[in-house]
C-alpha cells in the first residue's frame, strides 16, 4: 500500500500542469457558486433592511392601482377612525407615505438613483423614520430644530450619513433631484448616523415635498396601518375592508415585502443555474485530468497489480486524490469566491435596480448554508468525476492493463456507447422542451441535457476528425498520420 501511495503522489508531483488544470477548474466552479449566493444574498437582505426601514411598525398597508391612493381616503379614515375594537375603542394608527425613485446627481460619484419616501411626522407610526427623531440621527441638530428645518426648509431631505459621504454631501449642502428627467433644488437637512444598511438607499422628506417632485399632488402611494394583535386586530381588520373603496386593498406589510422579493426569482434562479453550469463544466475537467493520470499511469499501476495490489487499494487511491483535489478546490474557491463576489454585488445590484426596484448594497453577507453547499458541492464533484475512470482501473485485470490494443478497444467501444448516450439526452431535451410550457425549471433542465449531451458526443467526434485529418494530411507527412491515427485510436 505504501508503494501504492509513493506512486501516486510522485506522479502528481511529475505532472504540476495537469494537476493545476483541475484544480482551476474546481476552484473556479465553486467559486461562481459562492460569488452568486454573496450577490442574491446581500441584495435580497438590502432590500429587506430597506423595506423595514420604510414599514416601520406598520402592519399592514392600504394600496390602490398604479395611480395610488386618493388622499381624501386617508382623511375620511382619519376624522372618521376606524377602532380596534377594544374597551378603551382607540383608533387604529394610519400613516400616508409618498414614495418613488429619484436621481441624484453629484461631483464625487455618477448619479445614483435612490427612494424617495415622503411621510407626515405628525402622523407617522414607524418611529424608526419618524423626522421628528433626527436628534438621534444628528448629534448637532436638536429635535425642535430638526422639525423647524423640515417643515420651513424647501426641498429638505434625510439621508443615511455613508450616503451622504459617498456624494460628497454635508448637512448644509444644497444640490439637485432629478424625475423624469426635471431637476428640483434640495437641501440636506440631517444625516442618520445608525450604522445600518437599511438607509442607504432612503432619502427622507416632506410628503407635500414628495408629491410635488414625483407629480403626485393629491394622491399617496399607500397608506400604513398599524393593527393590534389577537381578536380586536382581526374585528378592525374587517371594518376596515369595508371601508375601502373599489380598487383599493388591504395587505400584510411583510406579505408585499415577499412579493417584491419573489419578482427577482427567476432572475436569481438564472444566476444559479449558470454557478451550476460552472460546476458542470468543473467536473468534465476534473474527470479529464483523472482519466490522462490513469491512462498514463495504467503500466505503472498494471505492474503494481501484478505483484499484489488489490482492486480496492487501486480504487481507494484514485478516489483519495480526487478527495484531495476537491479539499483543495473547495478551499481556494471560498476563498476565490469570496473576492468575486464583492465585485459581483454590484453588478447584480445594479441589474436589480434597472429591472426591479432600488437596492443600495453596503455590505457582503454569505449564508452560511452556502458555504456548506459549496464545499461539499467542490468535494462530491470531484469525487464523482473520478469514479467512472477509477472503477475502470480497478477493474481492469493486471495482464490486459498491460497491453494497449486493450485500451484502445476499450475506448472505441465507449465512444461508440456515449453516441448512443448523446442521442437519448439529445431527444430528451427536445421532448422537454415540447410538453414544457413555460416552466424555468423544465428549460435550464433541457439546456444541461443537451450540454451532457454534446460532452458524451464529443469522444466520437473527435475520434472521426482524428481519422480525417490522418486520411488527408498524412498524404503530405507520415509522421503527421501516424500522431493523428494514434490520436483517433485512443
Amino acid at each position: 500500500m505504501t508503494v501504492l501511495w509513493a506512486a501516486s503522489l510522485r506522479h502528481l508531483l511529475r505532472h504540476p500542469a495537469q494537476l493545476a488544470l483541475a484544480l482551476v477548474g474546481l476552484s473556479l466552479g465553486v467559486a461562481t457558486i459562492i460569488a452568486v449566493d454573496i450577490a442574491t444574498a446581500s441584495s435580497q437582505r438590502a432590500f429587506e433592511l430597506s423595506m423595514e426601514a420604510v414599514n416601520g411598525t406598520a402592519t399592514h398597508q392600504i394600496v390602490g392601482g398604479p395611480e395610488g391612493i386618493d388622499e381624501r381616503l386617508y382623511v375620511d379614515l382619519h376624522t372618521r377612525p376606524v377602532t380596534s375594537g377594544s374597551s378603551s375603542g382607540e383608533p387604529l394608527e394610519l400613516t400616508p407615505i409618498v414614495e418613488g425613485y429619484v436621481t441624484i446627481g453629484s461631483s464625487a460619484m455618477a448619479d445614483r438613483e435612490m427612494q424617495l419616501v415622503g411621510v407626515d411626522p405628525l402622523a407617522d407610526v414607524g418611529a424608526s423614520r419618524s423626522p421628528g427623531d433626527l436628534g438621534r440621527w444628528d448629534e448637532h441638530r436638536s429635535r425642535v430644530g430638526a422639525l423647524r428645518k423640515w417643515f420651513t426648509e424647501r426641498g429638505s431631505v434625510v439621508m443615511a450619513a455613508g450616503t451622504a459621504r459617498q456624494l460628497g454631501l454635508k448637512t448644509g449642502s444644497r444640490f439637485s433631484v432629478g424625475v423624469g428627467g426635471v431637476d428640483y433644488p434640495a437641501v440636506l437637512i440631517g444625516q442618520i448616523a445608525e450604522e445600518s444598511a437599511a438607509y442607504d438607499g432612503l432619502m427622507l422628506t416632506d410628503i407635500a415635498q414628495a408629491q410635488e417632485w414625483l407629480g403626485r399632488v393629491g394622491r399617496l402611494s399607500r397608506i400604513d396601518v398599524r393593527m393590534p394583535k389577537g381578536p380586536e386586530g382581526e374585528a378592525a381588520l374587517a371594518s376596515l375592508r369595508q371601508r375601502l373603496p373599489p380598487g383599493v386593498g388591504l395587505h400584510d406589510a411583510r406579505g408585499r415585502t415577499r412579493e417584491s422579493l419573489d419578482m427577482t426569482g427567476a432572475f436569481t434562479t438564472n444566476l444559479k443555474a449558470m454557478s451550476l453550469l460552472a460546476l458542470l463544466v468543473s467536473t468534465l475537467l476534473i474527470y479529464g485530468a483523472v482519466s490522462f493520470a490513469v491512462v498514463q499511469r495504467r503500466r505503472v499501476i498494471g505492474v503494481l497489480r501484478a505483484l499484489g495490489a488489490t482492486r480496492a487499494e487501486v480504487l481507494l487511491i484514485v478516489l483519495a486524490e480526487a478527495a484531495v483535489l476537491g479539499v483543495v478546490g473547495a478551499g481556494l474557491g471560498l476563498g476565490l469566491g469570496l473576492l468575486i463576489g464583492r465585485e459581483l454585488i454590484v453588478l447584480v445590484s445594479r441589474t436589480i435596480n434597472d429591472l426591479y426596484f432600488v437596492v443600495a448594497v453596503s455590505e457582503a453577507v454569505l449564508p452560511a448554508s452556502s458555504v456548506v453547499k459549496a464545499l461539499l458541492g467542490g468535494f462530491g464533484t470531484a469525487l464523482a468525476a473520478a469514479l467512472l475512470p477509477a472503477l475502470e482501473v480497478a477493474g481492469s485485470a493486471p495482464q490486459l492493463g498491460l497491453r494497449r490494443s486493450v485500451l484502445e478497444a476499450r475506448a472505441v467501444h465507449l465512444a461508440r456507447r456515449l453516441i448512443v448516450v448523446s442521442a437519448v439526452l439529445a431527444a430528451g431535451a427536445g421532448i422537454v422542451v415540447m410538453i414544457s410550457t413555460r416552466s424555468l425549471f423544465a428549460g435550464f433542465a433541457a439546456l444541461f441535457m443537451l450540454l451532457l449531451s454534446v460532452a458524451a458526443i464529443t469522444p466520437a467526434v473527435l475520434r472521426g476528425l482524428a481519422r480525417a485529418a490522418a486520411h488527408f494530411v498524412g498524404r503530405a507527412s507520415p509522421i503527421a498520420r501516424l500522431a493523428f491515427g494514434d490520436i483517433a485510436a485512443c
